[in-house]
């Protein structure tokens, strides 16, 4: 499975600048670099005034040119224009969780709910409050947040993710699997797929798992987490040598998609890794490895999971 990215704050700031451009003529190409795109808005400003869609524009392109203190500012001096303009409550609230701003950036996204009405305008901003408490560890107040998201009838896969996050921090583990379950009615995403099965694994659902860990195993190019997670139903069932024998596996495959060069060095491996020479006893390396793949950006609240997966005794 390849992960496209996509830079929604970029797109947001082509969107507002388009706006822009077809409503005061600001010339505005989809070729244009960033800073060319705020000189000409700047321009702008400083030739007709502020307004608050001008200045909101701007600040998406300072936010990414990673001058979030600018984008902040200018955000702010929309609202200050115009305080019911959504897209400076969006995109102030955006920013602000970026830069670890969190209870700010949670006020801010309750600020925008209440100018919204329905599920669906308002499942944005639900999601920034949750992702602002799921940040703050505060997992029960992250979890209905989640939800309320979810009413939305186009939810994101981050937002059915984030909800079976919650769920696993709380020790839930029986309800995640049920949520993504549902969660895989809605949107039949292979990642909430892999997610659910997991899930079932620690729900302790080994004979639901194996049949869609073997199916897997079978279909996929890259075994490796598949192969770890069997290894997890060994090691719930006793079989050393089985688990060792996986994770010995998936460690080989691991070790030569680093090794292969730069494309295939997906920095999550480096948490999958950790979690093989776990299930090997090899404790001290496997927190070696979790610490490299801290430094390699890997998001604290999924390898808080790996942690509590290769402490001693754990399946």
């Amino acid at each position: 499975m390849v992960a496209i990215r996509v830079n929604t704050a970029r797109l947001a700031g082509l969107a507002l600048c388009y706006a822009a451009a077809v409503l005061l003529a600001v010339p505005v190409s989809a070729h244009d670099a960033p800073g060319d795109v705020v000189h000409a808005i700047t321009h702008r400003i400083e030739t007709n005034g502020p307004t608050a869609r001008l200045l909101s524009a701007r600040a998406t392109e300072y936010e990414y040119l990673g001058q979030r203190e600018a984008a902040i500012a200018d955000f702010e001096a929309a609202l200050a224009l115009q305080p019911r303009y959504g897209l400076a409550i969006a995109g102030l609230a955006q920013c602000l969780l970026r830069g670890g701003q969190l209870e700010r950036a949670a006020a801010v996204a309750e600020q925008g709910l209440a100018l919204e009405d329905g599920p669906e305008r308002e499942a944005p901003y639900h999601a920034i409050v949750a992702q602002a408490r799921a940040r703050a560890e505060r997992w029960e107040d992250a979890l209905p947040a989640w939800r309320a998201a979810l009413a939305s009838p186009r939810p994101e896969v981050d937002w059915f993710l984030g909800e079976a996050e919650a769920l696993a921090r709380l020790g839930r583990h029986a309800e995640r699997a049920e949520a993504l379950s549902a969660a895989r009615a809605r949107n039949p995403s292979a990642v909430l797929h892999r997610t659910w099965v997991w899930a079932l694994v620690d729900a302790g659902r080994a004979a639901d798992a194996m049949p869609e860990i073997e199916a897997n195993l079978a279909r996929a190019q890259w075994k490796s987490t598949w192969l770890l997670l069997r290894a997890r139903v060994h090691a719930s069932q006793g079989d050393r040598e089985a688990q060792h024998a996986d994770a010995r596996a998936a460690l080989a495959e691991i070790s030569a998609r680093w090794n292969a060069g730069r494309a295939g060095r997906d920095p999550q491996l480096m948490a999958y890794a950790a979690l093989g020479f776990g299930l090997l006893g090899e404790t001290e390396i496997a927190r070696d490895h979790l610490e490299k793949a801290r430094a390699l950006g890997v998001p604290g609240g999924w390898l808080s999971e790996f942690e509590a997966l290769i402490a001693p005794g754990s399946p």
